[in-house]
């Protein structure tokens, strides 16, 4: 089971289908702006304005979208860009500006070392990001004299059909479940309604910070992917549902 729609998982789910697995999507996760393009324009024209080094941190593909479709990939070009992982740079490099930092390791803690390993200390950096995001990234830049700001572009839902979509999927029968972000994750245990997964079903995370974030909502975890991505996912995937090898 993947729980991002066609569109969002197109990797995921066509790694999956060339290795001969049935693939059924069920979204669990939808995405609603919250912020209006003027808005994301006139919070990016402050940022321009101030002096250089100016930064934009970048955790999530959706917050590359929607900033691209308010502003256009011109609109960076005054900035520094940095990418929490691979899905988030590809989005960058689709638009037409690559990143200048990628995070080594696809968190926020992560995202934040690499940003400062650039020079970010003391620098000016705008951070658009879905509401609930934690505060890992603007306390680790706040800590090295940056000044952030948060801006709140969109917020992340479960599609009004999710639970009964999962019901019947899981019925009909599902060896894994994969796992894209925290919000799945959570989406995903609210979607079971207070009831376990059936017995034999593997979750798999994207990475460790969605894993521990699907720990906390009360579901079981069997792995994660080393890096957080389609490939990584897939394999770590792929390691759960192979047999060990007899001595």
């Amino acid at each position: 089971m993947v729980t991002r729609t066609r569109e969002q998982a197109a990797g995921l789910v066509d790694r999956l289908h060339a290795l001969g697995a049935t693939v059924v999507v069920v979204p669990l996760i939808s995405t609603v702006p919250i912020a209006h393009p003027e808005e994301i324009r006139s919070v990016l024209s402050e940022i321009l304005a101030a002096p250089a080094p100016r930064w934009a941190a970048f955790t999530s593909a959706t917050a590359v979208r929607l900033v691209v479709g308010a502003a256009g990939t011109e609109a960076l070009s005054g900035l520094l860009v940095a990418a929490v992982g691979p899905a988030t740079a590809a989005a960058l490099e689709t638009s037409g500006r690559g990143p200048d930092v990628i995070a080594a390791e696809h968190d926020a803690s992560g995202l934040a070392g690499a940003m400062l390993a650039r020079g970010a200390a003391r620098a000016t950096v705008w951070f658009p990001a879905a509401e609930g995001a934690r505060d890992t990234l603007v306390e680790a830049l706040e800590g090295a004299g940056a000044s952030v700001t948060v801006q709140r572009i969109y917020r992340s839902v479960m599609p009004d059909q999710a639970p009964q979509r999962l019901r019947a999927a899981l019925s009909a029968g599902v060896d894994a479940i994969t796992l894209t972000s925290g919000s799945t994750a959570r989406h995903l245990a609210s979607a079971c309604g207070g009831s376990a997964l059936p017995e034999g079903v593997l979750v798999v995370c994207i990475g460790e910070q969605t894993a521990r974030e699907a720990a906390a909502a009360g579901l079981p975890v069997h792995a994660f992917a080393k890096e957080s991505s389609a490939e990584g996912l897939v394999e770590a995937l792929v390691g759960c549902l192979t047999p060990e090898p007899l001595p």
